[in-house]
């Protein structure tokens, strides 16, 4: 069953019924158009050298966080859910039950959750080391730097496990089963977790050398897609840390013949 279903998988994004397919878009679109119209007031929450002060800055910040993270993974993250959601039909292993909407939901919740508050803590502590604003002395050369770390990163073991466990949604499903709907939350902070493993690299690129910019986030946003939904092959994430650190040696360069 699990190798059949597995040859299945990379059409799984095709299986989309129209309904929940425009649903999808259309929660992807708003989630984008949030991020457009709350852009500005995102830099102002990172503008002291502290990062987002007080509590009700840090809660704003925070949702303003998961709602890019929908933005940039959901459609990522889609054939990992519609898998999850129709595992939930089974009873004695044949569809028989009405698909579990609320485990489904309590399995996709923490995915975006988590993802928010690591981005969250990861821009406090870039807004902490002073690292937001203009950067002087050898800081300059960060930006290209993390450019760099993020393309070496993909060819790297770890990624390459993480990046495995996000590619297969069956795989990871069946590794992965827990019964009963804590169970669904407890499997979408392991999916959270392998995620963030795969794409942390990514983010801090987002952050530092892309300044948060919507166009980093559509850049970032396809590499991802690209990675977890695109065809299962170490060209994709390769050619993709090719760009990353091709991208960081032009941005050092730059730096340096400006200085």
């Amino acid at each position: 069953m699990a190798g059949g279903t597995s040859e299945q998988e990379p059409n799984l994004l095709r299986q989309l019924t129209l309904p929940v397919a425009v649903a999808v878009s259309l929660v992807v679109a708003a989630a984008w158009y949030v991020t457009w119209s709350t852009s500005d007031l995102s830099m102002a929450l990172t503008a002291t050298p502290v990062g987002p002060v007080g509590t009700a800055g840090l809660a704003l910040f925070f949702l303003i966080l998961v709602v890019m993270m929908v933005a940039m993974m959901l459609p990522a993250a889609l054939p990992m859910i519609l898998t999850f959601d129709g595992l939930t039909r089974l009873k004695a292993g044949r569809p028989g039950n009405p698909a579990d909407r609320v485990a489904t939901a309590l399995f996709v919740a923490p995915y975006f959750l988590v993802w928010g508050g690591f981005s969250l803590l990861a821009l406090v502590g870039i807004g902490t080391l002073g690292l937001m604003g203009p950067m002087m002395g050898p800081l300059v050369f960060l930006p290209a730097g993390v450019l760099v770390a993020a393309g070496a990163y993909q060819v790297t073991r770890a990624k390459e496990v993480c990046l495995t466990h996000c590619q297969s949604p069956m795989g990871f499903v069946m590794l992965h089963w827990r019964s009963g709907r804590a169970g669904a939350f407890r499997m979408g902070l392991r999916h959270a977790a392998y995620c963030i493993g795969c794409c942390w690299l990514f983010m801090l690129v987002l952050f530092v050398a892309g300044s948060m910019s919507l166009l980093w986030m559509g850049g970032l946003s396809l590499a991802i897609f690209a990675e977890k939904a695109g065809p299962r092959t170490a060209a994709i994430p390769r050619a993709i840390g090719v760009a990353l650190v091709a991208l960081g040696g032009v941005l050092a360069a730059r730096t340096l013949l400006g200085m």
